[in-house]
């Protein structure tokens, strides 16, 4: 039986669609560990939290916003190409 640590991202989930093409400037990288591409995910959801947490007590907010929506955008890449990655492995002999 395979443990946690066999399991890695495929690399195949592109995000940071920034200009008017569409087309992405960042990907997740192949070969991660699925433990350490998820609790980076982790840590970047705890920094989207802390930022919407101060946001929602007032102040200004338009720079804090758009850093959480950023990190937020990171943080589902990753769990989707872990995802990808666990599915992938699942359909392997």
């Amino acid at each position: 039986m395979k443990t946690d640590h066999h399991f890695k991202t495929v690399g195949k989930t592109l995000f940071g669609r920034y200009d008017a093409e569409n087309i992405p400037l960042f990907s997740v990288r192949a070969g991660v560990s699925i433990e350490e591409a998820l609790e980076h995910a982790s840590c970047l959801m705890g920094c989207v939290r802390e930022l919407t947490l101060v946001d929602s007590m007032g102040g200004d907010a338009d720079v804090r916003v758009w850093s959480a929506h950023y990190l937020g955008e990171m943080a589902k890449a990753i769990i989707d190409d872990v995802t990808m990655g666990l599915k992938h492995s699942r359909t392997r002999p």
